[in-house]
């Protein structure tokens, strides 16, 4: 009897140590026959986060908070969780701390960044530590709860302050004076609605017209495109090539024809000059042609000469026997 009862008790021992064993270690987040890998992320602050709090993604248990510290500048939390290895993690990842229950548990949940991209996260140099975000509990809530309701306590008593009877009745006489003036511009909304209509279908035409126009535009484009082809194009050049070597060969025989022209202008002035020169001689009396327009004589001489010289001729044509004699043999 007294052995059984010693079996019994160590029996009893041995279960309560290996149920504290296995208590430690599921508390840790040790995997039971399970590979597991660590995973760190950083947060600004943890909230009520312990170690042995469990890990999540997608509300899945994947894992456990295994290690909580300080990081090494001392403005952040590095929370080291340990979740299971076959656990194939989203893209871009992020950490979440957040209340699992009303009785103050923590949890971390893994959780892509495009769910979740409006909170501030706090952000590590190391790219295998993931950005965390610790989100408010419930007591914090309740503060600010309580901070809104005091707000708003005091905002109901300026409202009350400020919305007398008096501000009443002038609300209700503004609300008319609207009344009133929607009810006068849908009067004349109705009064303007076939000038509204006119405009309508003349911006109408109009678009029509610009359409039109830009058709018109678009063919005279493309005829222009056309025209300046490869082919056409290297034509047109080599014409105009050809048109500016012409136009330099006639600047350069007009150049020269000027030329021309002023040596000749310069040999005409020459001979203007010496024209004016015998004219001046000639008026003065110098030379014979001088003389002769001065000496009246000569003139007259030469004048009897030609009437007897006429008159001659006139004897000749009335009696030319007597000046030809014709011999027949």
């Amino acid at each position: 009897m007294r052995t059984r009862n010693e079996i019994l008790v160590g029996s009893v021992v041995i279960l309560g140590i290996a149920i504290v064993v296995v208590g430690t270690i599921w508390l840790k987040g040790e995997g039971m026959g399970r590979d597991q890998i660590e995973v760190r992320a950083r947060f600004t602050e943890i909230g009520q986060l312990l170690e042995g709090n469990g890990v999540k993604l997608r509300g899945v248990p994947i894992g456990r908070v295994n290690r909580i510290a300080l990081d090494s500048a001392g403005h952040g939390v590095i929370v080291t969780m340990r979740i299971n290895e076959d656990v194939t993690l989203p893209e871009d990842p992020v950490a979440l701390l957040s209340p699992e229950s009303m009785f103050g548990d923590w949890q971390a949940e893994i959780a892509p960044r495009s769910d979740f991209d409006n909170y501030n996260y706090a952000e590590s140099p190391d790219p295998n530590v993931l950005p965390g975000y610790s989100l408010p509990d419930i007591s914090r809530l309740t503060a600010v709860a309580d901070e809104i309701a005091e707000n708003m306590a005091t905002l109901s008593e300026r409202v009350e302050l400020a919305f007398t009877e008096e501000t009443a009745l002038r609300l209700g006489q503004s609300v008319e004076n609207i009344l009133d003036a929607s009810e006068n511009v849908s009067s004349l909304v109705s009064s303007q609605r076939g000038a509204v209509e006119t405009v309508s279908r003349d911006l109408q035409a109009a678009t029509r017209t610009l359409g039109r126009a830009a058709a018109v535009v678009e063919e005279v484009l493309n005829q222009t495109e056309e025209a300046i082809s490869e082919e056409r194009l290297v034509q047109i050049v080599a014409d105009v090539e050809r048109t500016a070597s012409r136009t330099a060969e006639l600047a350069d025989t007009l150049l020269a024809v000027g030329r021309d022209i002023r040596v000749a202008a310069a040999t005409a002035d020459s001979t203007m000059r010496t024209l004016g020169e015998l004219a001046a001689g000639v008026e003065r009396g110098e030379g014979s042609v001088g003389r002769l327009m001065s000496d009246t004589t000569l003139f007259v001489s030469i004048r009897e000469s030609n009437l007897e010289l006429q008159a001659l001729l006139r004897d000749i044509r009335e009696n030319p026997r007597k000046y030809f004699s014709v011999r027949v043999f």
